[in-house]
């Protein structure tokens, strides 16, 4: 081989060489995700389906429990509301508006659960919210949307520390939408519960 093809074998190798550390620069660092024990995977999807249970009719308790004493919930466009005894007003009230017949379900899936270097995990869910309104009449998809949520391991068990819920709108719509938790990614480990409401 002559020296001109070594020159160019050697600068074709170490383009490529520079290319490939450049697309892994770019990409989050995998080792920084953080991988929870399975129990904790399956607590925190039990946390998710005994939501929506506790929110819909029929159940002997609220979803308040779920949440930590200092937790934040932001519900859509209604102001952020924080801490036990507010918390527990919204989902009591819920549950009047509700009422304990049935009617209407919600269902969470397609859960991302990522765990955080704080010990916690970031998780999100897809929720879909199905009601039949008159007797007889066709069950409706009234709302679908998706929760973002901070979760932290109490001694009681895994809680939402933070909770935003934003429901989705129309195909080409500008509003905001926070990204769900992505391994290895921390920008994504916020949950945008200090994001203001769309005016």
């Amino acid at each position: 081989m002559g020296s001109k093809a070594v020159f160019l074998a050697a600068g074709a190798l170490i383009a490529l060489t520079s290319m490939a550390l450049a697309q892994a620069s770019e990409r989050p660092d995998a080792s920084s995700h953080v991988q929870l024990p399975p129990e904790d995977y399956i607590e925190i999807q039990q946390l998710y389906a005994m939501y929506s249970r506790d929110v819909d009719p029929g159940s002997a308790r609220d979803a308040s429990w779920m949440f930590t004493k200092d937790a934040v919930v932001v519900m859509g466009l209604r102001p952020a509301f924080s801490g036990e005894a507010n918390i527990k007003k919204f989902y009591a009230d819920l549950r009047k508006r509700v009422g304990k017949d049935g009617g209407m379900r919600h269902f969470n899936t397609s859960f991302v659960i990522v765990g955080t270097p704080d010990g916690g995990a970031r998780g999100s869910s897809y929720m879909m919210e199905i009601k039949r309104k008159t007797q007889g009449g066709p069950a409706e998809i009234t709302t679908f949307g998706k929760y973002e949520d901070k979760l932290v391991k109490t001694a009681e068990g895994w809680r939402i520390k933070e909770r935003v819920w934003t429901a989705d709108t129309f195909l080409g719509s500008d509003y905001p939408l926070m990204s769900s938790p992505v391994p290895g990614d921390r920008a994504t480990d916020a949950t945008g519960s200090d994001r203001k409401p769309a005016s």
